[in-house]
């Protein structure tokens, strides 16, 4: 969806980080696969996303070592329970003050395009 959403992020003269638990590799192999041009970070220790209070305790997921490609996607053979980020989107302006947050209550669910969308426009108005 953000890649998408590239020429609006443009024209507001907004810069798009995506910060993942995944190691470096898995988020290389990640960016490209589903060709993100905004950057990708590595958080495996989750410093940042516990910094954010994103921190998800008993979210199950997959090993990434483990997975299968079919057609073009990657699925997990082996699932635990393990500590990751949940999928959460922030507006930070050029001072590092949060301006909004969309946080998603279910864990296999990203940003609301329309909420996104909506509150740019207020936000930069």
């Amino acid at each position: 969806m953000f890649e998408e959403m590239k020429p609006l992020f443009d024209e507001y003269n907004i810069n798009i980080v995506a910060v993942s638990n995944d190691d470096i590799q898995s988020a290389k192999k990640h960016q490209a696969r589903d060709q993100l041009s905004h950057t990708l970070l590595s958080d495996s220790e989750l410093t940042v996303i516990r910094k954010f209070g994103v921190e998800h305790h008993k979210a199950l997921g997959g090993e990434s070592a483990s997975s299968k490609t079919f057609f073009g996607l990657p699925f997990p053979m082996v699932m635990k329970y393990k500590p990751m980020a949940i999928p959460t989107t922030l507006l930070i302006d050029e001072n590092g003050i949060i301006r909004w947050i969309d946080q998603a209550e279910d864990v296999r669910l990203r940003a609301n395009e329309f909420k996104l969308k909506e509150a740019l426009k207020t936000l930069v108005a």
